[in-house]
């Protein structure tokens, strides 16, 4: 535990030598707050005047801005991310300093969960942020306190995975720009994903003249193909659980997302080390 202590010291303290962390908690910072503060505006306008915004009664304050606010700040660390991980195991290769990590006596877990634990501290202090946005609202408005701690939980849980996966990009790649631009196309595809995912029809039109058999394949694999598109994307599962629903697969599937994508860089961490 001490030694996997040391890699996260190390790499979280690295973060905030540079510039690229204040940079990346900057970016978050001001698009998240922007967002906040101009959806915030707009409900509290909608609750004085409804009929001019063509509401009937004053729209619930969890679907109409907590849930958006909570996915948008978990679509965020999507985008920023790639900066946070794409240096993690990917610069240590470029610079050759991972020879001097595995000439000490590190053990493959220990380096592996210390710099995702130093990916996890960064997460935290974006959880601030959004912590503070959350004060703010529970303050102005009767949102129960459990609600906006799940909420919080739920942008973590969506940063948890998607850091484990690209910890997963980093250490396949030599370059950290590569990574970087890696993570960046997954978390694109992803995104697009779960847009276009909200839009497909719930069954799919065939041609009368097709036969029955040709139909029930055509419907199977589009119902497998959709459920893939639907429910893959990070954010999908985002939803309700922003909105203090929760739905164990919800948690399930974070859970188990960041675990696929650790166990995947040990292999390929082991893989890489025994190339060497």
């Amino acid at each position: 535990m001490r030694s996997i202590w040391a890699v996260c010291k190390r790499e979280f303290v690295s973060y905030f030598t540079t510039p690229v962390g204040y940079v990346i908690i900057s970016v978050y910072a001001a698009i998240s707050g922007l967002y906040f503060t101009g959806s915030f505006i707009i409900y509290a306008r909608i609750t004085q005047n409804p009929s001019a915004y063509a509401y009937d009664g004053i729209p619930e304050l969890e679907e109409w801005m907590l849930s958006p606010f909570l996915v948008l700040c978990g679509q965020l660390i999507m985008f920023i991310g790639p900066l946070v991980t794409m240096r993690l195991l990917s610069e240590e290769r470029n610079r050759g300093t991972m020879e001097l990590l595995l000439t000490h006596p590190l053990r493959d877990r220990e380096i592996i969960f210390g710099k995702y634990l130093a990916a996890l501290g960064t997460l935290l202090v974006m959880m601030i942020i959004v912590g503070i946005h959350l004060t703010i609202m529970g303050s102005f408005t009767p949102v129960e306190p459990a609600v906006l701690f799940f909420g919080l939980i739920t942008v973590f849980l969506m940063g948890a995975a998607f850091f484990s996966l690209g910890l997963f990009i980093s250490a396949v790649s030599s370059n950290q720009v590569t990574a970087g631009t890696a993570t960046f196309g997954a978390a694109l595809i992803s995104w697009i994903l779960g847009t276009m995912g909200r839009d497909l029809p719930q069954a799919i039109p065939t041609p009368e003249e097709w036969p029955e058999g040709a139909v029930l394949l055509a419907s199977f694999l589009y119902g497998v193909i959709r459920e893939i598109i639907v429910s893959l994307p990070l954010d999908a599962h985002a939803q309700d659980l922003a909105q203090g629903i929760i739905y164990p697969h919800d948690v399930a599937y974070y859970v188990l997302f960041a675990a696929f994508f650790l166990f995947l860089t040990f292999r390929a961490f082991e893989s890489r080390k025994w190339r060497a």
